[in-house]
C-alpha cells in the first residue's frame, strides 16, 4: 500500500506530505483546489511521462516521493524481476523533474528507466479514472483476470497444461533438428567422422602432454645432464691424484673419530650416527652411478617427442584446451554421429511421443475451456449483481471465450463484453461511451475481482461523476468493501461516499503573499463533519447541514 507521499513544487503545491491509511481514503475539496495534481503525482510514481510545465513557477525542479509498504510476495517479485530489494518491507519511488528537461527516477535509491518504473508501478498502484484505460479494459489481461478469480481448481489444471505444452515445444525442437536438411546431415556426418577418426587415431592418454613436455626438456638438455652428473660422481667418489673424493674424505674423517671415540660416550654416539650417514651417502653415490649408466640419448627421440606434442597441440586448438576436453568432444561427436545415423528411428520415436503429448495437451486444454466457461458464467452473474447494486440493473456482462491457437494458457481467447442497453449487442468494454458508466462498471468488476489484486493500491478519480442519491451510496459501500482487501484512495465530491471513508483528507487552495498554495490536511472527526456539511450545503454551512453530516457519519459507523 501507499503509506506516504511527498510532493514538492508540483504546480500549485509548494510542499505536501500525505500519510494514507490502509483502508478507505477519501480526498475532497472545492473544484480547482488541486485534486488533479494529487492524481498527477500518483501517475508520476507509476512512470508516466513528466513535462517540465508541472514545475511550480519560479522553481527549478519538482519532486514526488512515494513510500509503499509491500508484502512478501511483492518483495520476491520485485527482487526476481528487477533486482529491487525492499528495505524493511518498504519500496521508495522518487521522481524528479528539472526545468532543463532532465527527468530522473529512482527505486530505493537505485536509478531506473521510465519503462522499468512503469512495470514496477503496475505491481504497486492502479488508477481508475473516468477516461482511464485500466488493466480491466485491456483484452490481453482478461484471461489472466478470469483465471486468477477462478482460483485453485483452474490453477492446478493450468500448471499441468503448461508443463505438457512446454514439453511439446522441446520435443518439436528436437524433431525439427533431427529432420533437418538431408544434405546438411550428410555434410555434418562426414565432418563428425573425420573428427572422430582424427581424435581416435591419436590414442590420447590423460596427462600425456605433461609427461612429454618433461621428457622434451630432458632430451633438449641430455648432454648437459650427462656431463654434470659425471663430474658430480667424480668429485663424490673417484677423486684424482691431486684431490681425494668426497666419499674417501668422509670415511677418513670417520676413522679419525673412531680412534678416540672409546674415551667419551658422547663422542661414541656421534661416531655411530655419522657412520650410518656415511653409509647412506655411499649408497646414494652408487645410485648416481646407476643413473649415469642408464643415460642414453638418441637424436630421433627428441624429434618423436616434438612431433607428438605438435599433434596434441593441434588437437587442443580444434577440440579443447586439455586432453580431457578433447575426449569429451570425442564422446559428444560420437553421440551426435549416432543420432544422425539413427535419425529416422529417432524421428519416429519423437513423433510418437509428440502425438501422445498433444493428445494430453488437448484433453487438458478442453478441461481448461470447460472450467473457464463454467466460471465465466458465474463471474458474469456476480458482476451483474454488483452493477445492479450500482443502479445499473439493465447492464449485462458476458465472458466471451473463443478457440485460438495453442499457447501457454491453453486454446482460449477470452474477452469481457458488456451490454448497457436492452436490445443492443454485447460490445468490448472499450466501446462504452459514458465515462460515468465506465467508472461504475470498473468498480463493479473490481469488487468481484479484488481477491486477485489485493497487493495494489487502488486509486479512483471522481468515480461518482454523473451519479447521486442511492447510486452514490452504493458506490461508497462498494469502495469500502474493496478497501477490506486493498488500500483504496478516492477523490470525490459526494458526501454519501466521503462519509464512508476510514481516513478523510481535505485539499484546500489559498493565496499567501500573492502566490497560490494548495495544502492537504488529514481531518479529525469535527473537521470531517464541517467538510461533509460543506459538500451537502454548498458555500453556506448551517446547523441543519452539520446535523445531516453527523447523521451520515453515524450511519457509516464512523
Amino acid at each position: 500500500m501507499l503509506s506516504k507521499i511527498f510532493i514538492k513544487n508540483v504546480a500549485v503545491i509548494e510542499s505536501a506530505e500525505i500519510e494514507f491509511g490502509q483502508g478507505f481514503n477519501i480526498l475532497t475539496g472545492e473544484t480547482g483546489a488541486g485534486k488533479s495534481i494529487i492524481i498527477d503525482s500518483f501517475n508520476l510514481l507509476k512512470g508516466q511521462r513528466a513535462d517540465k510545465d508541472i514545475i511550480r513557477t519560479g522553481e527549478s525542479k519538482a519532486r514526488v516521493d512515494g513510500v509503499f509498504t509491500v508484502d512478501a510476495e511483492t518483495e520476491l517479485a520485485l527482487s526476481d524481476d528487477y533486482g529491487i530489494e525492499p528495505c524493511d518491507g518498504e519500496i521508495v519511488i522518487s521522481r524528479e523533474i528539472s526545468s532543463d528537461g532532465k527527468n530522473t527516477a529512482r527505486v530505493n535509491g537505485l536509478p531506473v528507466t521510465s519503462g522499468v518504473l512503469k512495470e514496477i508501478g503496475e505491481y504497486l498502484i492502479t488508477i481508475h479514472g473516468q477516461h482511464d484505460n485500466t488493466s480491466l479494459l485491456s483484452k490481453k489481461t482478461h484471461l489472466q483476470l478470469l483465471d486468477t478469480a477462478a482460483g485453485e481448481d483452474l490453477a492446478g489444471t493450468l500448471a499441468e497444461y503448461r508443463a505438457v505444452h512446454s514439453e511439446i515445444i522441446d520435443k518439436q525442437a528436437q524433431l525439427e533438428s533431427v529432420k533437418s536438411d538431408e544434405q546438411e546431415k550428410i555434410r555434418r556426418l562426414d565432418m563428425l567422422k573425420f573428427q572422430i577418426d582424427e581424435i581416435e587415431a591419436a590414442s590420447l592418454e590423460n596427462g600425456e602432454d605433461e609427461e612429454l613436455s618433461h621428457k622434451r626438456a630432458m632430451l633438449e638438455n641430455a648432454e648437459r645432464i650427462a656431463e654434470s652428473t659425471q663430474n658430480a660422481y667424480s668429485l663424490l667418489f673417484e677423486g684424482d691424484d691431486r684431490q681425494k673424493s668426497a666419499n674417501d674424505l668422509l670415511w677418513e674423517g670417520l676413522g679419525k673419530i673412531g680412534e678416540v671415540a672409546e674415551y667419551d660416550g658422547e663422542l661414541q654416539r656421534v661416531h655411530e650416527e655419522l657412520t650410518d650417514l656415511v653409509y647412506e651417502v655411499s649408497d646414494k653415490i652408487r645410485s648416481l652411478r646407476k643413473y649415469i649408466d642408464t643415460l642414453t640419448y638418441e637424436p630421433y627421440e627428441l624429434e618423436q617427442v616434438e612431433d607428438r606434442l605438435d599433434l596434441i597441440y593441434n588437437l587442443k586448438r580444434k577440440y579443447g584446451t586439455t586432453i580431457e576436453l578433447i575426449k569429451e568432444y570425442l564422446a559428444d561427436a560420437r553421440a551426435e554421429a549416432d543420432s544422425i545415423i539413427r535419425s529416422d528411428e529417432i524421428a519416429a520415436e519423437l513423433d510418437a511421443e509428440l502425438n501422445a503429448l498433444k493428445k494430453q495437451r488437448e484433453d487438458l486444454a478442453d478441461k481448461l475451456t470447460t472450467l473457464r466457461t463454467e466460471f465465466g458464467d458465474k463471474l458474469s452473474a456476480r458482476i451483474e449483481e454488483q452493477l445492479a447494486d450500482l443502479d445499473m440493473a439493465k447492464v449485462k456482462f458476458k465472458v466471451k471465450i473463443e478457440e485460438c491457437e495453442y499457447n501457454s494458457n491453453g486454446k482460449d481467447d477470452v474477452e469481457f463484453l458488456i451490454c448497457t442497453n436492452v436490445g443492443e449487442e454485447f460490445k468490448p468494454l472499450t466501446k462504452i461511451a459514458s465515462g460515468g458508466e465506465l467508472s461504475r462498471i470498473m468498480l463493479g468488476m473490481r469488487n468481484v475481482l479484488n481477491d486477485g489484486d489485493g497487493r495494489r493500491t487502488l486509486v479512483f478519480d471522481e468515480i461518482d461523476a454523473g451519479v447521486s442519491g442511492h447510486a452514490a451510496q452504493r458506490i461508497g459501500e462498494k469502495l469500502r468493501a474493496i478497501s477490506s482487501g486493498s488500500q483504496v484512495i478516492c477523490i470525490t465530491h459526494l458526501p454519501q461516499i466521503a462519509a464512508l471513508a476510514t481516513d478523510h483528507y481535505l485539499i484546500e487552495k489559498n493565496v499567501q503573499e500573492g502566490r497560490t498554495l494548495t495544502r492537504v490536511e488529514h481531518l479529525d472527526y469535527e473537521s470531517r463533519v464541517y467538510e461533509l456539511a460543506r459538500t451537502l450545503g454548498g458555500a453556506t454551512v448551517t446547523d441543519i447541514t452539520l446535523a445531516n453530516a453527523r447523521e451520515l457519519l453515524k450511519q457509516a459507523d464512523i
